[in-house]
């Protein structure tokens, strides 16, 4: 039993040597020769390798590569390794996807705050630029009717119609306000506005045609009427931010009312210059911000001076009804103006309709 058990023990330790004399590394010459061998070391740019034949050699890694044989335990664990830097590199992949459609989510919740967008996404396809958004139409109704101690009707309308393409932009803006207090008219003015802006160079610098006209049976103005061209610039031009600032020269039209047994003051024609600054800010998808200033100078008559603001948080009840709280300020110095008319504040609250 002995021999025999002493057999088989060297014929397996035989086959181990055999096996292990099958694998061997290969070490691979410039010049496409190739030894069997084994791989010592392989540091700082230099093949350490035992041949065997040419027993041990180095050479640089710049004129030899080596091909390790790998155990099936080694294999095993570079497959395994390889499996998951492939599993990591999809989980990246995924979230990097998933974040992706989250931050699209986000832009189409703030375009839907801006139904000009709204309309672009629906009638463009994703891949293509957006010619033309259409008309957006908005008015707004304000109506306030007091009685008892003081009986007062104030009527604030305003019409508003907007058309955007990639580089112009129109507005056709109407605005009535009516307030009559103890009998007494106090405010009655009526004011359109049409503006054309076409951009220039980049989106920053645009020119302007801006018609305006005003009529205001307070302060005597039958009609106010100005055509200005001008330039203006995009200060800031961003997804949720626009402001731009620019001025305008026109040529102004005026003539007023018979008040009373004062003489009525004649038709007259003057040259005027227009400041303009305007900016539109979306706080959130619910919530907007708009503001608008203009400054009109005569340079004929430097005492003559007009300026407006107008400030405006609208509020979004549904995709057609918003509520908007609008400050206006108006100051108008003229020789035609009596002093105590001309500064007048309003602060509106309005219901909108959105189409």
């Amino acid at each position: 039993m002995f021999p025999l058990a002493r057999s088989l023990i060297a014929l397996a330790a035989l086959s181990l040597l055999a096996g292990a004399g099958l694998r061997a590394d290969v070490l691979t010459l410039a010049n496409g020769d190739k030894l069997k061998g084994k791989l010592v070391k392989n540091v700082d740019d230099m093949i350490t390798f035992k041949s065997d034949i040419l027993g041990e050699i180095i050479v640089p890694t710049t004129k030899a590569k080596v091909e390790v044989d790998l155990t099936p335990e080694q294999k095993a664990a570079l497959a395994a390794k390889a499996a998951e830097e492939k599993r990591i590199a999809e989980a990246k992949a995924k979230e990097a996807a998933e974040k992706k459609k989250a931050e699209a989510r986000q832009n189409l919740k703030l375009a839907k705050f801006n139904p000009i967008e709204v309309r672009s996404a629906a009638k463009a396809p994703r891949t293509t630029k957006v010619d033309d958004t259409g008309w957006l139409s908005r008015i707004e109704l304000g109506l306030t009717n007091q009685t008892g101690r003081v009986e007062t009707t104030s009527i604030y309308l305003r019409t508003e119609n907007n058309r955007r393409t990639p580089k112009t932009e129109t507005r056709f803006l109407n605005n009535l306000n009516y307030t009559r207090t103890n009998g007494v008219r106090t405010v009655d003015s009526f004011n359109s506005n049409l503006r054309f802006r076409r951009t220039l160079t980049g989106e920053r610098l645009f020119a302007q045609s801006n018609t305006r006209y005003a009529r205001d049976s307070v302060t005597s103005i039958k009609a106010d009427v100005d055509q200005g061209i001008g330039l203006g610039y995009n200060i800031v031009s961003l997804k949720n931010l626009m402001l731009a600032a620019g001025t305008d020269a026109a040529v102004r039209y005026q003539s007023f009312m018979q008040k009373g047994t004062a003489a009525r003051p004649p038709d007259r024609t003057s040259t005027i210059m227009d400041f303009f600054e305007d900016m539109s800010l979306t706080i959130n998808p619910r919530f907007s911000l708009t503001q608008e200033f203009i400054a009109v100078l005569n340079p004929e008559d430097f005492d003559e001076r007009k300026f407006n603001f107008n400030a405006g948080l609208t509020g979004k009840v549904t995709r057609t009804f918003n509520i908007t709280t609008r400050l206006e300020l108006e100051y108008y110095k003229a020789d035609t103006v009596a002093e105590d008319q001309r500064y007048n504040q309003r602060i509106i609250t309005t219901l909108a309709y959105v189409f």
